[in-house]
């Protein structure tokens, strides 16, 4: 009898501390998502509204203050990161000016960077010395990035007051923003040799084409007066700043850069045109939804520079891009190339949904690339990289320095303004003169446009020869660019309801032979869905 009592005790005891223990975890809350900002007293006010919105989506709000040295400022990070699960530092303030080895006069608004000796971007003349911020998201010292980092490089807290501004605006006011579906490339002359330049070109155009789902519209505008993608050289500035001003998911720039302006498009006869430079800042006016910049280009995100660096100025402009990502330093085409290719694969295969997310594990991948980062693209690029690279025995070394001269000018807690997907359904084949039935189930209701279009890199005409510049040619050369951008053979539209299985057809008739996509456009009420499909179109 007795021991059937001691075993009723002992199950109960166990029982009551189950119960306890299960109590205790449901009444706790869940381990939080440290954020950790590094901010000056007198930019608090200005950064309020953002601290306040960022709590309600369920981040822990640390901060900082930005005294001491820059490797000081990483310890009490590290110390305070003890307190929850870290998930981003966000850098409020410029970085002291570094100019000839001396750094210029500190306030109590600017936080330090770190500086690291190059070995690579050296033997392209770039500076010793590479700035950069990723070391504030290297906990443990290993030179990997293990959180997020984004600085936002203000000076007054009115700059600051406008930037929390459009941030929350950015992911609040653009769920049904048309341009959620364009992405805009430029791209400068080269000008590494005919070898690399052509490498490059050939990489580009595949990057373009695999890396970035059919759906999306890409344009290009090219700085290449030969080129059917180069508009009126003599106004290519201008076509320039129009892409920015449309406004998109992604603005890229690839080319050469400087702190104060990026490349000139060099025509016969002609002085060089510049393709951006600071005082055309002024005209920036983004009008649809603002997008990310990235810029595969030199010394564009020099935040460190005497005077403000063209990035810095760039997401600091009330109708500016809303965040940009770019290097500090001398850059080179390999390790940019990987790196672009992260970022790829980080947004529109993982869908990765904030950008400060995109940007760390792109890095991380461009350092130790895990086994599902040797994409085909990667292999092509390290099996290219003798051609790429200007010392082909140090490409861990080189990626390495672009891991840290890259840096986010941003906030990384930025949720990226994706437009939904929607899976299309249809024949894989079609002949001209025959209907193509596509069909869909309609997750809103709303106007749906489907689209039979060229796939990237092919054109639907055939371009002028642009043996020699002819300056008389200018509108034929914009309206051939034009004509080159749009990639639609046969548009339709139809209003389509909520949840229907909607059928539509197009009647395909003077569609070249070849591969072709289907694009989808639907627009609802409260978002913006896209969906596409390859399909092969026969005589």
């Amino acid at each position: 009898m007795s021991h059937r009592c001691d075993r009723t005790r002992r199950l109960l005891t166990h029982r009551v501390l189950l119960y306890c223990t299960l109590f205790f975890l449901w009444v706790q809350p869940a381990y939080a998502r440290l954020v950790i900002c590094v901010c000056a007293e007198d930019f608090e006010d200005a950064l309020q509204p953002w601290v306040d919105y960022r709590r309600e989506q369920g981040f822990q709000l640390a901060v900082i203050r930005p005294t001491g040295t820059a490797a000081g400022i990483r310890e009490t990070i590290k110390r305070t990161a003890m307190t929850g699960d870290l998930t981003a530092v966000i850098l409020i303030g410029d970085a002291p000016s570094f100019d000839r080895g001396k750094f210029g006069v500190r306030s109590d608004r600017h936080i330090p960077t770190f500086y690291s000796q190059a070995k690579v971007n050296v033997l392209f003349g770039s500076e010793s010395e590479v700035a950069s911020d990723l070391p504030y998201g290297d906990l443990n010292g290993d030179g990997i990035v293990d959180v997020a980092v984004g600085r936002i490089p203000v000076v007054a807290r009115e700059q600051l007051a406008i930037y929390v501004k459009r941030v929350m605006a950015y992911e609040q006011e653009f769920a049904t923003a048309l341009s959620k579906r364009d992405i805009h490339f430029v791209a400068g002359v080269g000008g590494f040799g005919p070898a690399v330049d052509g490498v490059l070109t050939t990489v580009t155009r595949k990057f373009i084409s695999q890396g970035i789902p059919g759906s999306f519209r890409v344009s290009m505008t090219q700085a290449s007066w030969q080129s059917p993608f180069c508009p009126d050289p003599l106004s290519f500035g201008k076509h320039t700043l129009d892409r920015l001003n449309q406004g998109a998911l992604f603005w890229v720039y690839m080319g050469h850069g400087l702190r104060d302006q990026l490349d000139r498009v060099a025509v016969p006869g002609e002085p060089p045109i510049p393709i951006l430079q600071q005082r055309n800042v002024a005209g920036v006016d983004i009008q649809g939804m603002p997008p990310v910049c990235v810029f595969l280009a030199c010394y564009v995100s020099a935040f460190d520079s005497v005077q403000p660096c063209i990035g810095e100025q760039l997401v600091l402009q009330e109708k500016g891009p809303i965040a940009v990502f770019g290097a500090s330093r001398v850059s080179m085409p390999y390790a940019m190339s990987v790196m672009g290719d992260g970022m790829l694969r980080q947004c529109f295969r993982l869908r990765e949904e904030r950008l400060g997310d995109v940007i760390m594990n792109a890095k991380r991948s461009l350092v130790v690339p895990a086994a599902a980062d040797r994409t085909a693209n990667r292999r092509l690029l390290d099996s290219l990289a003798g051609s790429l690279s200007p010392a082909p025995d140090l490409l861990a070394e080189e990626r390495t320095e672009h891991a840290l001269m890259f840096n986010l000018l941003g906030d990384p807690l930025l949720r990226l303004n994706y437009p939904a997907g929607v899976k299309l359904s249809s024949p894989a084949t079609v002949k001209n003169g025959e209907e193509l039935t596509v069909g869909f189930l309609a997750p809103t209701d709303g106007k749906a446009v489907v689209e039979l279009a060229a796939e990237r890199g092919v054109q639907r005409f055939e371009p002028m020869k642009r043996e020699s510049f002819n300056r008389e040619l200018a509108m034929q050369y914009t309206s051939e660019y034009h004509r080159a951008n749009d990639a639609v053979w046969i548009s339709t539209q139809s209003e389509v309801s909520r949840e229907d299985a909607v059928t539509i057809r197009l009647r395909v008739e003077g569609v070249a032979a070849g591969f072709q996509t289907v694009r989808l456009f639907l627009q609802g009420e409260k978002q913006i869905f896209i969906g596409s499909k390859r399909i092969y179109v026969s005589d």
